[in-house]
């Protein structure tokens, strides 16, 4: 068994510590594999047992990744009252474990916690077995300030994923996200999940946050100066600088993959285009130069090309181009409004919204090398702004299906929408953010 050792912690916005202090996985041979790359993945059941130890802690802190193993569409968590096996009279080693009262009930993964509490820190020992092989092939020790004791399960989901997928987990990323208010609209920082939410500008009006890849700076376009202009909020210290005052208008900054460069759209005359800027905001120049609206920038994950939105043809609909503005073709030709285009880190396909036949806005795909389009969303309100996650397993958007605007997950191909907002008023125009340097 061969034994690896996280040295980097994780820091969250409130500057938490989180380390893990072991770790351990079986020869790659022996690894149980989920595979990702098909449509029509059958999850994978886990059986998630009662903490032992401190129970408050270990109950919240399994809480919070029964939600990150069902967000994440590969894992089904079985339901406890179903277990047959007594957890308490269970130990942690593969000997005093009977696994055939865990497979019996139809789980192929376990996982067992223990959680401990020594002043203002949360120490989780984790434990994940494969229960047709009666071995244990993952474990690990994560410690972390009570107050953000839900980064400790973030961080072991993220685990968990790469040992069966072999790509990052997204659970550690944030989002940022539009908040009404009755006083305005404000931009938030939360977690992946929405929780522990923070307003990081006040509430004029404050629309598109777009990140940085910092990952601590976010440009977001405010009508604080009495016009639509781009600016940039540190979401730890909360300053606020101007990034673009140029034209009538400057919205929608999108960073390009290199963090060297950001897209943004303007008016200038009475023509909106696409202009490309170094990161400070200085040497803009024009990419589109047809006398329609150009809006709506997105890169592709090399750096290499933008998508956008045009009605050169008479309606919105998604175009393609080169970085430096050459050979700009049209995307999509299904449907008479399509808007919000958003490129996957993966590279093969890019999200947008489109209006259908009942005028409803949906969420869809359209695949970069032929065009192909797949809706995603249908008969539940309307859904609009589709954002990535950084490793492009998911999408987030908003969605008026339960009466108020707020933020829903789901996969590429449409499955397992979770909800993980509960504004008072509504949330909207979601962007996910970055990895968190170092994991």
């Amino acid at each position: 068994m061969k034994t690896r050792t996280p040295s980097i912690p994780f820091a969250s916005l409130a500057h938490a510590l989180l380390l893990c202090t072991a770790f351990a996985q079986p020869a790659l041979a022996d690894r149980p594999v989920i595979n990702i790359e098909h449509a029509g993945i059958q999850a994978y059941p886990v059986a998630i047992a009662p903490p032992v130890g401190e129970p408050t802690s270990g109950k919240a802190v399994l809480d919070v990744l029964s939600g990150d193993f069902t967000r994440s569409g590969l894992f089904r968590i079985l339901d406890p009252a179903s277990f047959l096996a007594d957890p308490n009279k269970e130990g942690f080693t593969e000997q005093t474990i009977d696994f055939s009262k865990w497979t019996t009930v139809g789980a192929s993964g376990l996982v067992k916690a223990k959680s401990v509490i020594t002043g203002d820190n949360v120490q989780v020992e984790f434990h994940f077995y494969d229960t047709a092989k009666n071995a244990e092939v993952l474990h690990g020790t994560y410690s972390a300030p009570v107050a953000s004791l839900r980064q400790i399960a973030h961080r072991f989901a993220d685990d968990v994923m790469k040992f069966f997928t072999q790509e990052r987990g997204d659970f550690q990323t944030r989002i940022a996200y539009v908040r009404e208010t009755g006083d305005g609209k404000q931009i938030v920082v939360a977690d992946s999940d929405g929780a522990n939410a923070q307003a990081v500008t006040g509430a004029s009006i404050n629309l598109l946050p777009g990140w940085a890849h910092d990952g601590h700076t976010i440009a977001f376009t405010s009508f604080r100066d009495g016009a639509a202009h781009i600016y940039t909020v540190d979401a730890l210290t909360r300053a606020i600088k101007p990034l673009v005052l140029m034209g009538d208008y400057a919205s929608g900054p999108v960073f390009a993959p290199d963090g060297l460069r950001f897209t943004f759209s303007a008016s200038l005359n009475g023509n909106t285009d696409i202009f490309l800027s170094e990161a400070d905001g200085s040497a803009g120049r024009k990419l589109t130069e047809a006398r329609d609206i150009n809006t709506a920038a997105t890169w592709s994950p090399d750096g290499k090309q933008i998508a956008f939105i045009s009605n050169r043809a008479g309606n919105p609909q998604v175009y393609v181009m080169n970085a430096d503005g050459s050979n700009q073709r049209r995307l999509t030709f299904q449907g008479n409004y399509n808007q919000e285009p958003a490129w996957s880190p993966k590279g093969d396909l890019i999200a947008f919204s489109g209006r259908d036949e009942l005028r409803s806005f949906d969420i869809y795909t359209v695949a970069v090398a032929t065009g192909k389009v797949a809706r995603l969303t249908q008969n539940a309100g309307t859904n609009e702004k589709p954002s990535w996650s950084p490793n492009g397993r998911h999408l987030i958007f908003s969605s008026t299906r339960t009466g108020k605007r707020q933020l829903w997950t789901m996969s590429p191909d449409g499955t397992n929408q979770q909800r993980i907002t509960d504004e008072p008023r509504s949330a909207g125009d979601p962007s996910w953010g970055p990895f968190p340097a170092g994991n």
